[in-house]
């Protein structure tokens, strides 16, 4: 059997903004991907929590706990295609 299915999740990501200072974003655009804004960063911050990523350690971020990153999925909802 194969089949495809449509998976929407909610994800609930808080960040402490004082540690997404102009020093960090610019090191993080430099080294990782060209983000202009905080609001890329949530977004990426929860497709990483979508695809099943739990370590406490983020590339680009260090640990969760150091930059107030939480992420939880709040709702999911899976329909066939």
């Amino acid at each position: 059997m194969k089949a495809k299915v449509w998976v929407n999740q909610l994800v609930e990501v808080t960040i402490d903004e004082k540690k997404f200072d102009k020093k960090f974003m610019e090191s993080f655009r430099n080294t990782f991907y060209d983000f202009d804004d905080i609001s890329d960063h949530i977004k990426h911050l929860a497709q990483l929590q979508a695809r099943g990523f739990e370590n406490d350690f983020i590339e680009g971020y260090g640990s969760r706990d150091d930059m107030g990153i939480q992420l939880e999925v709040i709702d999911q909802d899976e329909e066939f295609a």
